[in-house]
């Protein structure tokens, strides 16, 4: 082996040993030229990872469902992908050959939005829904009577004054790795630390609470503008509201009567405080405003109903029963 060849295996032994790494983050990358340019840096951005399911978007023919998994593999409708983010960006590739890449990307309470190309998907997120302090008709004992999470990120809160009528502030949410992150105005946060489930929501310092709405259930008249009902009075009633999986559904029935008096589909109008109802014999549809009346005496949650929203005049319901 002569000098000249020594040397140079030598130097390449060398080199290999000094030549920079590439770790499991970094992918290096050569310029058309053949000159090596800054390696790819990718992170696995945890709000991300789960199931999400199409909401809009331009491209009606895109996948439906997305599932991105913690290291970085995934699935959509019926293949395999791989993912990963690096500048804040989202790159994808699908094993049918397409792919996203450099595209900006942001949250909105369980929504995920896409820039390029323009598209929406939605999480499967616990926290979803409506959400009510766990036996608050009966016993209230919270500062907090009734959630509701939006999946575009909006949020409600509802609390009772002091004169025992409920109020509500209106919130975006976020999630946290520890729970739901709530901010008003742009400006203040409040950070809820908190599990869910299919069922329960759990908050620390709040309480527990069910996955459901305080509509629906039997109620009777306890109360009125002009005073206490009893049952054995003339204008003693009983309402029942139905959750339905299309339209829900309400039934009044008059003091003794067996059979409805009055009764027809029902939407709920959250944000107006109405009640829509369509009367099954065919009649004008019918609007009643509600609101949620709290005793400090009794410890429960009652539901009044009124034709104006004034609630000049209004009838105070107790909860019997769930139906």
């Amino acid at each position: 082996m002569n000098m000249k060849y020594a040397l140079s295996s030598m130097l390449l032994c060398l080199s290999q040993f000094c030549l920079p790494g590439c770790n499991d983050n970094e992918t290096p990358s050569n310029a058309p030229g053949g000159e090596e340019i800054e390696d790819i840096i990718k992170s696995y951005d945890w709000q991300l990872e789960g199931k999400w399911k199409y909401a809009s978007g331009n491209d009606s023919d895109f996948s439906q469902t997305l599932v991105f998994e913690k290291n970085g593999k995934g699935s959509y409708d019926d293949g395999t992908l791989e993912w990963y983010c690096s500048n804040n960006q989202l790159y994808i590739d699908f094993d049918n050959g397409k792919s996203i890449k450099d595209c900006n990307y942001s949250f909105y309470g369980a929504t995920l939005q896409l820039k390029n190309p323009q598209l929406s998907y939605i999480l499967d997120c616990p926290f979803i829904g409506s959400w009510l302090a766990t036996n608050a008709h009966n016993h209230f004992t919270g500062s907090t009577f009734y959630y509701t999470f939006a999946p575009d990120g909006s949020a409600e809160c509802f609390t009772f004054n002091t004169s025992g009528i409920w109020e509500s502030q209106k919130y975006s949410w976020f999630r946290t790795q520890n729970g739901i992150q709530l901010l008003f105005n742009m400006t203040t946060t409040k950070d809820l630390i908190c599990q869910a489930d299919a069922e329960k929501l759990t908050i620390q310092g709040d309480g527990e609470f069910n996955h459901t709405s305080p509509f629906y259930g039997k109620w009777k008249s306890v109360y009125s503008q002009d005073g206490i009902i009893n049952e054995e009075d003339e204008n003693f009633s009983t309402i029942e509201l139905y959750q339905r999986t299309d339209d829900d559904y309400f039934v009044y029935f008059k003091k003794d009567n067996k059979y409805a008096s009055f009764q027809g589909l029902m939407s709920i109008l959250l944000p107006n405080r109405s009640l829509l109802i369509k009367p099954a014999d065919g009649n004008d549809p019918l609007f009643l405003y509600f609101r949620f009346y709290y005793s400090k005496d009794s410890g429960k949650v009652y539901l009044e109903l009124s034709k104006d929203n004034s609630f000049t005049e209004y009838t105070r319901y107790e909860f019997v029963t769930a139906l």
